[in-house]
Formats: structure tokens, C-alpha cells, sequence
């Protein structure tokens, strides 16, 4: 039977505490000094705390009170006890669940650990057991153990103030300490929801980047052994004078743009550039999205002749537009103009090309795609530009089907991946069958690729 009694608060064993985020203790001070202690705490018969911490500091360190009313339990593991107070009452954080669970699981007072009864008498439990005492799936632990063992304090602490969920910290967790610190940075300039769900995209960007200026050491600016592919680090707007592109001289414009709204201030300047570059009856080709569309589609309008509007699907995951809970597993690129255009071979606008190709830069088209359009709207040696480099993937496609190509990034590390990428291409078309291959003057009917896709 379970007993109330003043006692003196010096007497009270604290010992180790799993919570370690207390809250506001001085308001809580004020509550009990306005309203009285509305609920006393609890003591084993040898005065070990059982519960009640929050309150205790409250009356000692902010009242000064020398004793306080408590309950006297009877009870042998103060883990389990602790967890019972703690979460009908201040949630813990889930770093403090995972110690809880860690100490119900390590719980012993002899006993064989394989009988029921050694389970159910509460002197051994399992991982599954701990979860369900505690009240969470195994997952969520495991992935918030994850983060407590192998995260820095700061992702950790992110974690605990729901920042950032178990899952994606158990994740970041798993980068380096360097690659963790832009995580944090990232999540406290967070303002929405989901700027906090692209903090792992972001963060992969960072970690590309890294790696990329790591492992490319070539020069920046070094000769390149073709001429017909020419790469610049330079913002978009300068990639005319910087390359000596004169008007009027190029047959394409094939890019891909970034697709949030940052971008769209400057789609006014990437047409005019197109306009300025393509001769008469060129033709201009550029990603997209969905985002913001309209707006893309009246800053391309004031420069260009607008003709028609294709899709790229892939096959796999989505992108999530969670604003309007809409899954995207397309993305729409538009054809313009300079003025009218007299020829035009037989195209497909649906684009239908399996895999993701990722491996130069976060945002990088299919190379197959951009072949079958450089094949669909250009001819050998003709002069393609792409403002955007990116992965350079148009660069690459490029030289694969012999145009000349002159392309621009603004960030110095893909500048230096597309120029290695160049060379990979060239050493494999250096080592390709001399049998006779496609001389890419002609497209595929699309009669042909529509059947491929169907089978």
C-alpha cells in the first residue's frame, strides 16, 4: 500500500535521470507558489526518487522549500517507473526514449532469460518487449538509436525538437561530421515545412559538391583536344561575349533549367540570349517543369515563337508537390522558335526512358534523351548551345553525334566534372567498334519509337 508523507527534500536520492530536457522549471515554480502542488511526488521507502523531478527543483531551487509531500511506492525497477510518469505527462525526447528503452532492455535481477516467467516478471526484455513498453515501433527506435549513437549533438538536439523526423536523421546520421553541419544549418534556416523536407536533397547536392572538388583535379580552363566542344564557368548572361558567340550563328538552344521559383527572374534573359544566338527558323528546347509554368511559358513569349510542348516520364519514384499532394513522375519541356521554322522531321513529344541518370550532376537528363532531340531538330555540325550545363549531358551528346557545342555552369565543380565527363566520352568513342554506326542525319520515325514503346 502506497503511503503520502512530508519529507525533507535533503534526504531525496536523486541518482541518474533518463530525462534531460526539464522545460520550463521557473514557470512550473510559479504555477505550484499561485495554485499549490497539485500532485505530490514519488519516493521508495529508502527515499530513491521515483518521479517527480521537475517539481522537486521547482519547490527546492525556486520556493526554497526543506521538505515536500510525497508518495511512498514500494517498487524495484525505477526505469519503468520513470518511463509510466514521464510519458502521461511531459513527453520525453526521443533521444531520451531511446536511453529508456536501452535501460528496460538491460533491466536484470537473475532469473532464466529464457523463460516467460524471467519476461514477464520484468527482470529481462527484449527490443520488441522495450518498443511496446515504451510505446513506439521498433523502426522509429532503431532509427532514433541511429542518430543517438552516430549523429553530432546539434542533428541530435534537431531531432528531439521535431526539426527533423528519426527517419531522414538517421540518414544525415550516417554522412560526416562536416556533411552534418550544413544539415543543421540548413534546418534552422528552414521556415516551411517543406523547405525541412528537402533538407536531405540539399544536403546531397552539398555532399556532390564536395566530393566532386575532391576528386577533380584537373584545370578549370585547360585546352580541350576538340574545339568543337567548349565549356565556360560563367554565369549564363556572359556565356556570349566569354565564348565569342556571334549572332545568329547557332541551329540550337537545348537546355534544362532549375524549375523553382528563383529562377523564373531570369528566364526574360535566357530567352533574349536565345533570340540574340539563333538564326532564323532555330529552334529553342528547354526543361521546365510544372512549377510556376505559366510564368516560364510569358517570359519565353516576349523573345521567341512558341510551337509545341513534350514530356520526359521516367519509370521509379516521384517528385512530391506536397502543396498540392501530387505526385510527379514527368517533367515538360517546351519547343520554340526564332521566328518561323520551315522543316520539321517527324517527332514524338513523349519522351519514355526508363532510368534516372544521376551521376554528374542532381538535376542531369537521360544522355539518350537529349540525343533523340538533338537528332530530331539538329544535323552534324551544327552549333548547339545549353546555358545550363549542369551534368552537360547536351555537351556529351554533342560530341557522341558530332555538333559543335558550346556550353556554360555557374558552379566551377560541374564546370570541371562536365570537362572530365568530355574526356570519358572521347575515350569511348576512341574504343568503339569500327563497324559503321548511325551518322545521326536522319531521326528514328516515330512511328518506329512509338512501336518500341509499346512493346
Amino acid at each position: 500500500m502506497n503511503s503520502t508523507t512530508n519529507i525533507s527534500i535533503s534526504d531525496i536520492q536523486i541518482g541518474d535521470r533518463f530525462r534531460k530536457d526539464l522545460g520550463d522549471i521557473e514557470g512550473l515554480a510559479q504555477s505550484i507558489s499561485d495554485d499549490g502542488l497539485l500532485q505530490a511526488i514519488g519516493v521508495t521507502p529508502d527515499k530513491r526518487l521515483v518521479f517527480g523531478l521537475r517539481r522537486l527543483l521547482a519547490c527546492r531551487d525556486y520556493l526554497g522549500w526543506s521538505e515536500i509531500p510525497a508518495v511512498v511506492i514500494d517498487i524495484e525497477n525505477l526505469t519503468h517507473a520513470e518511463w509510466i510518469e514521464n510519458t502521461i505527462r511531459k513527453d520525453l525526447t526521443l533521444s531520451e526514449m531511446v536511453a529508456i528503452t536501452d535501460a528496460l532492455r538491460s533491466f536484470t535481477r537473475g532469473g532464466d532469460r529464457r523463460s516467460d516467467q524471467y519476461r514477464k516478471n520484468g527482470s529481462g526484455v527484449t527490443k520488441k518487449d522495450a518498443c511496446e513498453i515504451a510505446g513506439w515501433k521498433m523502426d522509429r527506435y532503431d532509427d532514433a538509436k541511429k542518430v543517438v549513437e552516430n549523429a553530432i549533438d546539434e542533428l541530435v538536439g534537431a531531432m528531439d525538437k521535431g526539426e527533423v523526423s528519426p527517419h531522414a536523421a538517421a540518414q544525415l546520421a550516417a554522412e560526416p561530421k562536416d556533411i552534418q553541419k550544413e544539415a543543421v544549418k540548413l534546418l534552422k534556416n528552414a521556415t516551411t515545412a517543406a523547405e525541412k523536407r528537402g533538407v536531405r536533397a540539399a544536403v546531397q547536392r552539398i555532399e556532390n559538391s564536395k566530393k566532386l572538388a575532391e576528386r577533380r583535379q584537373a584545370q578549370l580552363n585547360a585546352p580541350d583536344t576538340s574545339e568543337s566542344i567548349r565549356l565556360f564557368h560563367c554565369p549564363f548572361q556572359e556565356l556570349q561575349k566569354v565564348a565569342d558567340l556571334k549572332p545568329e550563328s547557332v541551329k540550337c538552344v537545348l537546355t534544362d533549367i532549375p524549375y523553382d521559383g528563383d529562377f523564373i527572374g531570369q528566364i526574360a534573359d535566357l530567352a533574349r540570349l536565345a533570340d540574340e544566338l539563333l538564326v532564323e527558323g532555330g529552334v529553342f528546347i528547354c526543361y521546365v517543369g510544372q512549377y510556376k509554368l505559366n510564368e516560364k511559358l510569358r517570359a519565353f513569349d516576349q523573345y521567341l515563337t512558341y510551337q509545341w510542348m513534350g514530356t520526359s516520364k521516367w519509370v521509379g519514384p516521384g517528385n512530391v508537390m506536397h502543396s498540392l499532394n501530387v505526385v510527379s513522375k514527368s517533367t515538360s519541356f517546351v519547343v520554340y522558335t526564332k521566328g518561323d521554322r520551315k522543316e520539321w522531321v517527324k517527332w514524338l513529344d513523349t519522351l519514355d526512358f526508363a532510368m534516372k541518370e544521376k551521376e554528374y550532376h542532381p538535376w542531369q537528363r537521360p544522355l539518350a534523351e537529349i540525343e533523340r532531340l538533338l537528332l530530331n531538330f539538329t544535323k552534324p555540325g551544327d552549333l548547339i548551345v545549353d546555358p545550363c550545363g549542369g551534368g552537360f549531358t547536351t555537351a556529351a551528346a554533342c560530341l557522341k553525334l558530332g555538333r559543335e557545342c558550346v556550353s556554360c555552369d555557374i558552379e566551377k565543380a560541374y564546370v570541371v566534372t562536365g570537362q572530365e565527363r568530355m574526356d570519358d566520352v572521347r575515350n569511348e568513342l576512341a574504343g568503339e567498334s569500327t563497324e559503321q554506326l548511325d551518322d545521326g542525319t536522319a531521326p528514328i520515325d516515330a512511328d518506329i519509337e512509338l512501336a518500341d514503346v509499346a512493346a
